[in-house]
């Protein structure tokens, strides 16, 4: 009889966009493409004015940081828009801010 693949073990991130969709939302769906392609195994998706990423556990949460403050420069948004830690019903995740 075949073995079950265990499952590796992920986090859920969520990203408020609010603030970055009103002034252009071309931005988020270019971001949500950004952080499909430079986490390996990461599932990115819409709901709103919220992106939900599914990572595996092995990426903290600094390291998603990184990676959205690094889409924010490559982007040329970095003089407009700031990343700031939120806390919401035991989900971790950051809201994108203007400065």
């Amino acid at each position: 009889m075949a073995r079950k693949k265990k499952k590796e073990p992920t986090h859920v991130f969520e990203v408020n966009v609010s603030k970055l969709s009103i002034s252009q939302e071309k931005y988020v769906d270019q971001m949500i493409q950004f952080i499909s392609e430079n986490l390996k195994e990461a599932k990115a998706a819409k709901d709103g004015n919220h992106v939900s990423v599914t990572v595996p556990e092995t990426i903290t949460k600094k390291m998603f940081k990184l990676r959205i403050n690094r889409f924010l420069y490559q982007s040329g948004l970095k003089n407009d828009f700031r990343l700031i830690s939120m806390l919401n019903e035991g989900k971790q995740g950051y809201m994108i801010m203007e400065r």
